[in-house]
């Protein structure tokens, strides 16, 4: 599953606009396959994902105050979410999330916010969210979930 078909199907079981949440997505170039080379069925698949978002009532650009973080997801109860997804691409999923939890580290300065972790619901995506202990996931307030088009789960 491709970053944006995460991001699509995060939003749409976890942080419905219909519900309330007020949801912001970074998506950049690369994801929407451009530049680059990127396997044929990209391309539709991302328009696909992006379009979905929209629909649902997500707004696609940069957050005014954490920029490119990859989704920020807002409550009036359930306060903000800072999230960064990772999905198919060229890079070693291992690489992929030890560079969506700097991104995340990155985020955390100076704020009291939830943060959480996306993958796709795969068994090596799921081999790598378990690498992170219970200890730091609390201390950080990060939850790790893996996403596909039926559930979103905790890792």
């Amino acid at each position: 599953m491709y970053q944006l078909e995460v991001k699509r199907w995060l939003v749409h079981h976890r942080f419905p606009p219909s519900d309330g949440w007020k949801v912001r997505v970074h998506v950049d170039p690369m994801e929407r396959a451009n530049g680059g080379q990127h396997p044929p069925d990209k391309r539709s698949r991302a328009e696909a994902a992006e379009t979905a978002l929209l629909e649902m009532g997500a707004s696609v650009g940069l957050h005014p105050d954490l920029g490119p973080a990859d989704i920020v997801a807002e409550h009036s109860l359930h306060g903000m979410v800072v999230i960064e997804v990772e999905g198919q691409s060229s890079r070693q999923p291992e690489q992929a999330m030890y560079s969506a939890l700097g991104q995340l580290v990155l985020a955390m300065i100076g704020a009291k916010r939830r943060f959480v972790l996306a993958l796709p619901d795969e068994a090596r995506w799921e081999a790598q969210a378990l690498k992170i202990p219970p200890f730091v996931r609390n201390r950080l307030s990060l939850s790790c979930v893996l996403v596909s088009p039926d559930r979103v789960r905790d890792a």
